[in-house]
């Protein structure tokens, strides 16, 4: 790994996937409600998975933030009416050198990219900046770890999110929920064990529907901090998984369960 150490701003995607590291999207599959025995199989590739509707948008879609004068030669567009299960449809399909999406996906990525180019919060932020930046550095426990982060300024780092919702109390939910602080904590380290400065780390939210609402928001300290320590408790219980050759899952005991509260209603207050 030492010939990939530091930061690599013209690396292709496909060679940061190849490296042997540990990336974000590695270490949610050992963050709870996960175990070791999740993350396990993971990384032995027993979980396969095929490039879905929603992955191939999301990348999209960060070409659509990141490289806008990109994104219009990246996909072909399936014309109205186009009947795969016919001979045209099927030729005009099979031609076809770039992913395939539909004009309303289309039109959707286009209506995202323009609105983050008329927003002055978003254009702050990309300004000056290096985009999909790969990372890679030795963590304290003697594993590697890698990253592509999205944007990487002088003394701070940004990330592109799609969502539903832009709202802060929904984005904030969503933080938790789909383990954003963790990935703000991964990529931060990872610029520090290089040597870089960071100072925040700042989400441009971009909803996926008209009207493309946009948020930025800086991630507190104590978000930060909460999202780093799960990091590096998890890199320290794979380290330990690794040197004991064990993968535990849930455990070989009983367990009394009860039920959430609310699902009692009225009779928890009773």
């Amino acid at each position: 790994m030492s010939n990939l150490t530091g930061i690599h701003c013209d690396m292709a995607e496909a060679e940061y996937r190849m490296a042997p590291a540990i990336a974000a999207s590695d270490i949610k599959h050992i963050l709870p409600p996960r175990t070791p025995a999740h993350y396990a199989s993971h990384m032995a590739g027993e979980v396969k998975k095929e490039q879905t509707k929603a992955m191939l948008l999301g990348t999209l879609t960060h070409l659509a933030v990141l490289e806008p004068e990109k994104l219009e030669a990246a996909y072909a567009v399936r014309p109205v009416g186009t009947d795969y299960r016919t001979k045209a449809g099927k030729e005009w399909r099979d031609s076809q050198t770039s992913p395939v999406i539909d004009q309303e996906d289309a039109d959707a990525l286009c209506g995202m990219r323009d609105a983050v180019a008329a927003h002055a919060g978003a254009q702050q932020v990309l300004a000056d900046t290096k985009r999909e930046v790969a990372a890679f550095a030795e963590h304290r426990t003697g594993l590697w770890i890698k990253g592509r982060i999205d944007i990487l300024g002088a003394d701070f780092i940004g990330d592109v999110k799609t969502t539903e919702n832009a709202d802060p109390d929904n984005f904030a939910r969503t933080c938790v929920n789909l383990n954003y602080a963790a990935q703000a904590g991964h990529y931060t380290q990872l610029a520090r064990l290089n040597g870089r400065e960071v100072k925040h780390f700042t989400f441009i939210a971009v909803e996926r529907a008209a009207p493309f609402a946009i948020a930025v928001y800086r991630l507190d300290e104590r978000a930060l901090a909460w999202g780093l320590k799960q990091v590096n408790d998890a890199l320290q219980l794979i380290a330990e998984c690794e040197d004991r050759g064990e993968w535990p899952g849930y455990g070989d005991r009983a367990i009394t369960l009860n039920l959430p509260a609310w699902a009692y209603g009225k009779e928890v207050a009773a």
